[in-house]
């Protein structure tokens, strides 16, 4: 059985082929600093710079992945976006997408919602 942290890998993995798969190019991953966090920051070909939350699970005992992203994970994510933003010397819009991965049995549902913000 995976740990949690060894799933959230996983989910991230599986979310990062589908966005190259989607055609997008996986700039950062895994990215933070002091009070943010973003897991993947990738490039859409259509919208440009985009901030990826991935949430993974294997049931939704634990409530469901979209409930996790709560207001405070946004704030987070935005810090992040931010940061990375000042940083990477870029200025530009900022969108925040979420992909919610489940797994069930070796199955994987890959959900992705686009601007959260």
């Amino acid at each position: 059985m995976a740990t949690k942290h060894r799933l959230g890998q996983i989910g991230e993995e599986l979310a990062t082929a589908f966005l190259e798969d989607q055609g997008w190019q996986i700039i950062d991953r895994n990215y933070r600093r002091k009070g943010a966090e973003i897991d993947i920051v990738a490039r859409d070909p259509k919208r440009g710079v985009v901030f990826v939350e991935v949430k993974t699970r294997k049931s939704d005992s634990a409530g469901s992945a979209w409930e996790s992203i709560t207001e405070r994970k946004m704030d987070r994510i935005r810090r992040g976006a931010a940061t990375w933003l000042v940083e990477s010397g870029s200025y530009q819009s900022v969108y925040i997408d979420a992909v919610v991965v489940e797994i069930n049995g070796g199955l994987a549902h890959i959900e992705h919602r686009r601007s959260l913000i």
